[in-house]
């Protein structure tokens, strides 16, 4: 089910499966998000939840049980429930059940709010642990935007210089090697040849906003809590995905302990954890 969210200028379209942002446009008509073309990536805008990334035989070990587990989790492709809706504003939940339990054996609550406010697309993921021991998980967004001339034509600037170190990935796992992109870094053009093996992925870098600026658009991401920032494409896909992340895939050495996977949060029993970035679209 698709739902829209508007202040009259933004309009949002969400779909239920996933709870994904699956249409951003203004009232020019502009689109502002991936179309979902399946030539190139048949996704839009997935959220990932209860892993972000992939694991060393797609699963993990948690008290001495091994458990399956596909890559970025299993919320991508659930059905959520929408709890709340307004014009410019709507809520989705999905909690645990019999089958995500043997997926994930914690008992949870996780909401994503999609508010429009001061013109300004806000996402807020909200984790509550119903549980009586400490819930390990990741979460994070994959939102893929729309590069219609193609991704050259883009740059990524940032709100302070940075030194950007990519983690090196290949099989959906970290490796060792680092690649230093650049120092001093303000503005970064983009170029296809990034992403002949996988992203480029930064951990805790300085920012707190990137800016995806073509010739006639301009999208800001604003974010504050998530360790990696990562960028992804397909080779000639007209997109680019900033994805926020608070975990990160499995590390090629990893003992695939649910405990020690690289960026998980461990939230208490009848704790809750929230996490919030923004978009913000318009013309350059």
């Amino acid at each position: 089910m698709i739902t829209t969210i508007n202040d009259g200028k933004l309009f949002v379209e969400i779909n239920s499966k996933g709870a994904e942002l699956w249409r951003i446009y203004d009232t020019e008509g502009t689109n502002y998000l991936w179309n979902g073309d399946s030539t190139f990536w048949g996704r839009r805008a997935p959220t990932l939840f209860p892993i972000c990334g992939g694991m060393i035989g797609d699963g993990y070990i948690y008290e001495g049980k091994e458990y399956s587990m596909p890559k970025h989790g299993f919320c991508r492709d659930a059905e959520f429930e929408l709890e709340a809706a307004e014009p410019n504003r709507a809520v989705y939940l999905i909690k645990d059940n019999e089958e995500r339990y043997k997926l994930f054996p914690f008992r949870f609550e996780f909401r994503i709010e999609y508010k429009i406010e001061d013109g300004a697309l806000k996402v807020i993921y909200r984790v509550k642990n119903l549980g009586e021991n400490t819930m390990y998980f990741s979460v994070g967004s994959h939102e893929a935007y729309a590069c219609p001339e193609g991704i050259e034509d883009y740059s990524i600037e940032f709100e302070k210089p940075e030194k950007l170190v990519s983690l090196e990935i290949a099989d959906n796992l970290v490796q060792k090697g680092r690649t230093l992109i650049g120092e001093n870094v303000s503005r970064l053009p983009m170029s296809y040849e990034y992403f002949k093996i996988d992203a480029l992925c930064f951990q805790n870098i300085l920012s707190k906003r990137v800016s995806l600026v073509g010739k006639d658009r301009r999208i800001d991401v604003e974010f504050d809590g998530f360790e990696y920032v990562l960028l992804w494409t397909k080779q000639g896909a007209p997109f680019l995905c900033i994805e926020l992340n608070c975990g990160i895939d499995d590390y090629a050495d990893s003992d695939r302990l649910l405990k020690h996977k690289k960026g998980s949060v461990a939230l208490d029993s009848g704790k809750e954890y929230v996490l919030c970035h923004s978009m913000r679209f318009s013309k350059a």
